[in-house]
């Protein structure tokens, strides 16, 4: 059974840019691909993977979403850094876009797959991956976004890498973690998001219910059985108390929900499943640390603990797979 380690990369990337307060000799930003190598490194040295991939947003990601709900994602801003930097929003974006193109650059020089596929999400290319082409091997998905947790089983856990008191180099979620802390079964996360809803992702849950009235309303959530919405419409249907109602009159608000939220089950057409089957099949990695070192020395980078990332990625296996 080999490890994969896979990477929600704009979520890593956005973390280190907006967090990262680093400059290079010109004084330009440059903690966003500073940091999200360092993280990169950090995690592959954590998990000591045998595959690496790091999955880039495809264009225009969010557009099979939006079929179902235009407002979907729908606002976003470009929140900027939250450091003090004397920088206009122009100037933000300008070097959120060099930084990540850097980053690419660096990328292409180290052992990792690099999935992009146009019209998926990076949650859909890590879900479809994991379910399908590396079912029978170990995986850790390594992001904050908690849309994850639905993908959570034996051979699937999600690192959290959130600083908090208890767990101050981040958190490894696995069954008995939400299980214990989220009280949710994981397949099952899915429908509780349908129902509440996700401000971030501008999807509208049941005016009025939360996530702590709704597992103490439905008991199927801790269940160790995988619920859907039809389930969860049943047993409300089967209550006499009057609260239950809102839930069958929002029925077709659930099932849209649930059908933009789930990753368990994915309408992936022929032509995106071959495109990331190519991403990984028989696809010949390299390792040039020499490029890597010049890369960076081009943009006047010349981290401290670049042998430490140089013995990481070296780690990394480079022998073709076959899916």
């Amino acid at each position: 059974m080999k490890k994969v380690l896979l990477i929600d990369l704009m979520n890593m990337f956005v973390r280190n840019f907006s967090a990262v307060r680093l400059t290079n000799d010109d004084g330009d930003h440059v903690g966003g691909v500073y940091g999200t190598l360092n993280s990169l490194q950090s995690q592959i040295k954590k998990h000591g993977p045998d595959i690496v991939s790091v999955v880039w947003e495809g264009k225009g990601s969010s557009e099979r979403r939006r079929k179902t709900l235009k407002e979907y994602k729908e606002g976003r801003k470009f929140r900027g850094l939250n450091r003090h930097f004397e920088y206009s929003q122009e100037d933000e974006k300008e070097s959120f876009a060099r930084q990540l193109h850097l980053l690419k650059e660096c990328l292409d020089e180290l052992p990792v797959y690099q999935p992009a596929v146009q019209y998926l999400e990076a949650d859909d290319q890590i879900a479809y991956s994991c379910r399908n082409f590396f079912k029978n091997d170990a995986k850790i998905i390594v992001s904050t976004d908690r849309d994850f947790f639905q993908l959570v089983d034996e051979r699937t856990a999600i690192f959290r890498p959130v600083k908090t008191k208890e767990h101050p180099k981040g958190e490894l979620i696995d069954i008995d973690w939400m299980m214990e802390k989220e009280g949710v079964f994981p397949p099952n996360y899915a429908l509780l998001k349908a129902v509440v809803g996700d401000k971030s992702d501008n999807i509208g849950g049941i005016n009025g219910v939360g996530e702590k009235s709704l597992k103490r309303d439905f008991p199927l959530f801790y269940e160790r059985e995988s619920a859907d919405v039809s389930n969860l419409l049943e047993y409300a249907g089967q209550q006499k108390n009057s609260k239950y109602e809102k839930y069958v009159d929002s029925a077709e608000l659930l099932k849209r929900n649930y059908e933009i939220v789930q990753l368990l089950d994915i309408d992936v057409n022929i032509q995106s499943i071959q495109a990331l089957e190519k991403s990984y099949e028989n696809k010949e990695l390299k390792f040039n640390s020499y490029q890597l070192r010049l890369k960076l020395m081009d943009e006047n980078m010349a981290p401290s603990n670049i042998d430490n990332w140089i013995s990481s990625f070296m780690s990394v296996s480079r022998e073709p797979i076959t899916l």
